[in-house]
């Protein structure tokens, strides 16, 4: 789905949480996003977000053109 984005390590997340993510890594100080605080809160930040996902799934919840597959 176009709604997924892959990363350079093969990761796949969902496009829209990803693009939060990176706002939320932003330094407003220097105006670009602070590489340090992506490496360091990625694996935090994305453990919620497949928890999320296996969450909407689990409960067969239909988010709108979010890419998430449910039965």
């Amino acid at each position: 789905s176009d709604r997924m984005y892959k990363l350079q390590d093969g990761t796949e997340v969902q496009r829209d949480w990803y693009s939060s993510f990176l706002l939320y890594c932003y330094d407003y100080r220097t105006k670009n996003i602070d590489k340090n605080k992506c490496i360091s809160e990625f694996d935090k930040c994305y453990s919620k977000e497949k928890a999320l996902i296996e969450w909407i799934k689990v409960n067969e919840i239909k988010v709108l053109n979010s890419g998430i597959k449910t039965a």
